[in-house]
């Protein structure tokens, strides 16, 4: 894994990334792709926050990848970030049942991108990993806990 100097150079990395994409946004409210960007660095930077704060940081996500595809619903990389922000969002849950929804609305996402681009096998694999996710769901809540215990800094 990385070290601490790697995880802060990671988060720096993806931090500028957030804030310029946000700015490219907010000169050009129809731009999706800076929204898929700024989505996919809140993503990446959820990963090193834990608990309420890393939810937070992928309900931002999801909101910035929601407007992407509004503006741009043939845009399969923003349906595909969405998707990753819905799996990662599940394995947080505390309930299985509310981990299912997300994972549910993942693989909605996922087929999305398919139909977009019928034959990028990683959407295919994307879904298939998805329908796999519940049963993955208890051994990834585990390890989360054992983190937390730990006082690990990882969120995901």
């Amino acid at each position: 894994m990385f070290d601490d100097d790697d995880n802060r150079d990671r988060a720096q990395f993806f931090e500028a990334a957030r804030q310029s994409a946000q700015r490219e946004y907010e000169q050009d409210n129809t731009n999706a792709q800076a929204l898929v960007r700024w989505g996919g660095a809140l993503l990446e930077l959820a990963h090193y926050k834990q608990g309420s704060e890393s939810k937070e940081m992928i309900q931002q996500a999801i909101v910035q990848l929601n407007k992407a595809i509004k503006i741009d619903p043939k845009r399969p990389e923003a349906h595909w970030c969405l998707g990753n922000a819905y799996t990662s969002l599940g394995f947080l849950q505390d309930e299985k049942e509310k981990a299912k929804e997300h994972f549910n609305e993942a693989a909605t996402c996922f087929k999305s991108c398919q139909e977009l681009e019928p034959g990028n096998a990683t959407y295919k694999k994307a879904i298939d990993m998805c329908n796999k996710a519940p049963d993955y769901y208890d051994e990834i809540q585990t390890h989360i806990k054992a983190e937390q215990l730990a006082g690990g800094a990882g969120g995901l």
